[in-house]
C-alpha cells in the first residue's frame, strides 16, 4: 500500500472530521478551519478523492523522519 492509499485510507476512517480531512468552526459571523488530525499531509480532498496535494506524499525523507507531523 502507498502513502497516498495509506492516508485515504486514515482520513476516511476518521471520527473527529467525518471523513473530510478538516474541521470547521463557525460562529455566525467568521468560519475558521484547519486540516484534521488524520490529515498531516494538508490534502484537499472532494467525494473522497484528491483534488490538491501540497507535495509531502512525494518526498520519502519527510514521511520517514517524522518532519511532516
Amino acid at each position: 500500500m502507498d502513502k497516498l492509499e495509506y492516508a485515504l485510507r486514515t482520513i476516511a476512517k476518521c471520527d473527529l472530521c467525518n471523513g473530510l480531512g478538516y474541521q470547521g468552526w463557525a460562529n455566525g459571523e467568521d468560519f475558521d478551519m484547519e486540516d484534521c488530525v488524520c490529515n498531516p499531509y494538508g490534502l484537499i480532498l472532494e467525494d473522497g478523492e484528491v483534488i490538491w496535494d501540497n507535495g509531502l506524499l512525494s518526498e520519502p525523507e519527510l514521511f520517514t523522519t517524522q518532519e511532516a507531523y
